[in-house]
């Protein structure tokens, strides 16, 4: 069936008229429909097999496994440095109109991921004893750091990819990619927990991860050829301020989020509540993703577009799409939320004996997670207006605030104290991105009509 079709059945005839009329809603939603089909199925089955793993680990391993993750994800950041992002923003941009560009885009990207996934997984290697005995305080984990690496590495690619195929706006393929990571993941982890314990779940995911991004290399190949995108690295430093401009403040707005999450879950760890606590929060952890996956998706589908309208000078269409984006993100995200935090006891037992007494830690993240939405709907239209500085200052300030509150709280509360700085500083991030979106329109609008009164 097609999106027409879709459309024309489900639509009041009112909408379904203005849906027609308007290339930016259809582009919108043929997006959404695909992400929206991959990441709920792939997101099901991640949920299923992190709850296999919860119950074949137990509950300090699993808060270990969390903890390894987080840590991963510090030196991640590393390995991305915001490249996937600048694929999106500028391969959407010159895709069309400047394919040869496009194809530098695309090596540059690539040959700076090379480089740093490299630097990073060389970091954590050398330093994974040190990381393991003095930081984490449990020197039995620094085998499972290092066979994180390859699952850190992957990530980072399966990142650069996914952000081309975005800007491409081939998010087909990515839904497809998704899935397919969700099927090859949920055996791959449940076999290899049970054999290796943490260092087997890890592994588990890196392989799943592996055989996707091959898959999508090929994929991604016959896709540019039919578009005349050639992948050129011949003259492709010529873009280098794309890393400085853009790529650089998304590496530090990245650097600033994930390693303020990991200071938290250190402070949790390392207190007399400790590792079965933490589980706690990973466990609930688990079902955030599900809330924010609908704005994840309209933050990707989304920016191709508003790229394109801000480069036009189309700012009063830009707001318009940002602003509806926003609003309903809003209700679905809260609504979403609502049903799993009166469902929190039941959702935390599935994990296993002990987990169910971590439910509150579950209502404070649904609480949070509207906010986390419409933050991520706002950071894409930040994106997109090429303001990632600005970015960087709300994730600044939110990851402060984050660190600060749980410091205050996790002596008597634990995860829980953990949770409600995670609340608090998502609705600072939610306020500050907003507010910079709205005051960048502002100031755009009125600049170009003055050129027009001038003229």
């Amino acid at each position: 069936m097609t999106l027409n079709l879709l459309a024309q059945r489900f639509l009041p005839a009112p909408l379904y008229t203005r849906f027609t009329a308007s290339s930016i809603a259809q582009r919108l939603a043929r997006g959404s429909i695909w992400s929206l089909f991959g990441s709920a199925t792939s997101r099901i089955l991640v949920l299923v097999a992190m709850i296999l793993a919860a119950r074949i680990l137990g509950q300090v391993s699993f808060g270990e496994f969390g903890l390894i993750q987080a840590t991963l994800g510090v030196f991640g950041i590393m390995a991305g440095v915001g490249l996937g992002s600048a694929a999106t923003r500028f391969v959407a941009q010159y895709a069309k109109p400047d394919p040869e560009r496009a194809g530098r885009v695309i090596a540059l990207v690539t040959a700076s991921s090379i480089i740093t996934v490299l630097v990073s997984s060389g970091l954590l290697i050398a330093f994974s004893g040190i990381l393991a005995e003095r930081i984490l305080e449990a020197p039995h984990l620094q085998q499972a750091l290092i066979w994180g690496t390859l699952l850190l590495a992957v990530s980072a690619f399966r990142g650069i990819q996914n952000g081309t195929f975005a800007g491409l706006e081939r998010f087909d393929i990515i839904a497809k990619l998704n899935i397919l990571d969700g099927v090859l993941a949920l055996p791959a982890i449940a076999l290899l927990a049970s054999l290796l314990g943490v260092e087997g779940a890890l592994l588990g995911l890196a392989l799943s991860a592996s055989v996707v991004w091959i898959a999508g290399r090929f994929l991604l190949a016959d896709d540019l050829r039919k578009r005349g995108i050639r992948v050129q690295y011949r003259g492709a430093w010529a873009d280098w301020r794309i890393l400085t401009g853009y790529s650089l403040p998304s590496f530090l707005a990245a650097s600033l989020a994930t390693p303020a999450v990991w200071v938290a879950m250190l402070l949790v760890a390392r207190s007399d509540h400790g590792y079965p606590d933490l589980a706690l929060y990973h466990a609930a952890y688990q079902w955030v993703g599900p809330m924010i996956f609908i704005p994840m998706i309209l933050t990707t589908v989304s920016i191709p577009v508003l790229v394109q309208e801000w480069a036009s000078g189309q700012y009063v269409r830009f707001q318009r799409v940002f602003l509806a984006l926003a609003g309903i993100t809003l209700v679905l995200s809260g609504a979403a939320a609502s049903v799993l935090a009166a469902l929190s006891p039941l959702i935390m037992r599935l994990y296993g004996p002990g987990f169910d007494e971590g439910w509150p830690i579950l209502v404070l993240l649904m609480i949070a997670s509207p906010f986390l939405a419409v933050a991520r709907i706002s950071t894409g239209a930040l994106y997109g207006m090429n303001q990632a500085w600005r970015v960087f200052l709300s994730q600044l300030i939110s990851g402060f605030v984050f660190i600060l509150i749980t410091a205050s709280l996790v002596k008597p509360m634990g995860a829980t104290g953990m949770s409600v700085g995670f609340l608090f500083s998502h609705f600072v991030m939610m306020f500050l991105s907003s507010y910079f979106v709205l005051t960048g329109l502002r100031s755009q609008k009125a600049s170009l009509s003055r050129i027009r009164n001038k003229s």
